[in-house]
């Protein structure tokens, strides 16, 4: 028995250094790398923000535009002049598919 307690300890305490080890290499990797993770992931969050601001006072605009009768009344007419448009575009290459045909 006391082989297998022997050799059971001898894994524990093999390990234990490895992790040692490992930890001191971390603390070790821990400064200017470290740093520039933080101030990479301060900067993503940063950015983050000023899209969330943008895009709300985005909406905002929006909103408060499609509230205002007198912007409704610009929209239909933005709306019509649209559809003039397409009107006389199509009216006028129909002309020409006859003229070309006829």
């Amino acid at each position: 028995m006391s082989g297998t307690q022997d050799a059971w300890s001898e894994v524990g305490e093999r390990f234990a250094a490895w992790g040692k080890q490992v930890a001191e290499r971390y603390k070790e990797s821990s400064g200017p790398a470290r740093e520039a993770a933080k101030e990479s992931q301060r900067k993503l969050e940063e950015a983050a923000h000023d899209i969330t601001d943008v895009l709300d006072r985005a909406f905002t605009a929006l909103g408060d535009t499609i509230r205002d009768e007198g912007a409704k009344n610009d929209l239909k007419q933005a709306v019509r002049a649209l559809g003039d448009a397409v009107a006389v575009t199509v009216t006028e290459a129909a002309e020409q598919v006859r003229r070309r045909v006829g």
